[in-house]
């Protein structure tokens, strides 16, 4: 078939900047990361739903380290995205 999956170290730059913008454009909006913490209980995750467990960088808005987060790819988003022609014949990411 032809088909390439790129691992992100394989990216372009130009391949890097596409992504990001799709992400900001497209996934950013429709992803809802639940925190993870030990005084509340473990947030339920849906049978046959795809989730990622994530471990997050900064603070909270109450100045809390954030530890970790679950989030549920929504249906909406496609499994697996083909980059534009320009950027590489029949590759995804």
């Amino acid at each position: 078939e032809g088909i390439r999956f790129l691992k992100r170290g394989d990216w372009s730059p130009a391949q890097r900047e596409w992504i990001s913008a799709f992400f900001f454009r497209e996934v950013m909006p429709v992803i809802t990361p639940i925190g993870l913490d030990p005084s509340h209980p473990f947030p339920r995750v849906l049978n046959k739903s795809l989730n990622f467990a994530v471990e997050l960088e900064g603070r909270d808005a109450f100045g809390r380290s954030s530890g970790a987060a679950i989030v549920q790819a929504p249906r909406v988003l496609p499994r697996v995205i083909r980059l534009p022609r320009e950027l590489g014949d029949s590759e995804y990411c």
